[in-house]
C-alpha cells in the first residue's frame, strides 16, 4: 500500500471491542483504524503498534504495514454515535485488515512446522517481542492465514503493550527494568517447533546489528501528531539499543526448556 496516498472513503463497520473502526480507502483495501489518544490510559497504543510495524518489517518478520493517515471529521461522522467516542479529526493508525484467518485461541490444533510456511519466523517472533518488551503476545494476538494448498502464514498483531510502561510509558518508565511474560501458550508452542535453539541467539544477533542511527530514524519519524518528545525519543532509542538484548535468548530458554528438550 501507498502510505502517503490512501484516504478513507467508506465506514464499514465497528471491530469487537468497540475501540476499532473498519474502514474502506483509496486503494480499494480494507483497513483496521486505530485511533490516538481516545483513552488517556492507552495513550501510548498506536505509537507501539507503528514502531513495532516499522522494526518487525526491517527484520522481515511477519507483521502487517501500518500506514499514518489523516481522518477527516467527515469520515468520522459516518461512525455511529454509540461507537465514536472521542474521536478527532487527525492522524491515526491505519492497519491492514485480514479477512480469512484463524487466531490461535479458534484453532482446533495449532500448526505443526511442516504445514508453516514461514515458521522460520517463529525465533524471532519470540525474540522480537522480549526486544520491544511485548506483555500481550496473547492466543487471539497470532493469525493464522490459510493458503489454498493448506499451508499456513503466521502474522504477529496487536503490539500496543509494548516497553516498559506498556500503554502509558515515559521517560521514567523506560529507563526501568523490563519485566518478561515468558511462559505464555503461544511462546511454548512456538518453543516446541524450532529445530534447536540456535535460531534464539541468530535473531537476538540479527536485532543487534541494526544500525543504531537506523533506529534512531524510525523512532525520530513517529508522527508529530502523537506527541512523543525528543527527549522521550531518545528514551526509545536507548531502550531498543540496550546490551541486554544478548541476553534474551537464555530468557526463552530458560522459560520453555521444557519445550525445548523435546527435541
Amino acid at each position: 500500500m501507498s502510505h502517503q496516498e490512501i484516504h478513507p472513503v467508506k465506514f464499514i463497520k465497528t471491530l469487537e471491542g468497540n475501540y476499532a473502526q473498519l474502514f474502506q480507502f483509496s486503494d480499494n483495501c480494507l483497513y483496521v483504524v486505530k485511533f490516538y489518544n481516545v483513552r488517556e490510559h492507552r495513550k501510548r497504543e498506536i505509537v507501539n503498534e507503528w514502531l513495532a510495524a516499522k522494526l518487525g518489517e526491517i527484520l522481515g518478520l511477519p507483521v502487517l504495514p501500518v500506514a499514518a493517515v489523516y481522518m477527516p471529521r467527515k469520515s468520522l461522522q459516518e461512525i455511529p454515535e454509540s461507537s465514536r467516542g472521542t474521536y478527532r479529526a487527525g492522524t491515526h493508525l491505519a492497519i491492514p485488515y485480514l479477512n480469512r484467518v484463524k487466531s490461535y485461541l479458534e484453532l482446533h490444533q495449532p500448526p505443526e512446522a511442516l504445514n508453516m510456511l514461514n515458521a522460520n519466523d517463529l525465533a524471532g517472533m519470540l525474540i522480537f517481542d522480549q526486544w520491544l518488551n511485548n506483555n500481550d503476545r496473547s492466543r487471539t494476538n497470532i493469525l493464522f492465514e490459510e493458503k489454498k494448498d493448506g499451508s499456513v502464514f503466521f502474522w504477529m498483531i496487536d503490539h500496543g503493550r509494548c516497553f516498559p510502561g506498556m500503554y502509558s510509558w515515559d521517560v521514567q518508565t523506560l529507563k526501568d527494568t523490563p519485566v518478561y511474560r515468558l511462559d505464555m501458550p503461544v511462546y511454548k508452542w512456538a518453543s516446541s517447533l524450532l529445530p534447536n535453539v540456535q535460531p534464539l541467539y541468530e535473531s537476538a544477533e540479527k536485532m543487534m546489528k541494526i544500525n543504531k542511527q537506523k533506529i534512531a530514524e524510525i523512532v525520530d519519524a513517529i508522527p508529530v501528531d502523537w506527541e512523543v518528545t525528543e527527549r522521550e525519543k531518545e528514551g526509545l532509542t536507548v531502550f531498543l539499543t540496550r546490551p541486554e538484548i544478548s541476553a534474551l535468548p537464555d530468557l526463552v530458554i530458560g522459560a520453555n526448556r521444557s519445550m525445548l528438550e523435546r527435541k
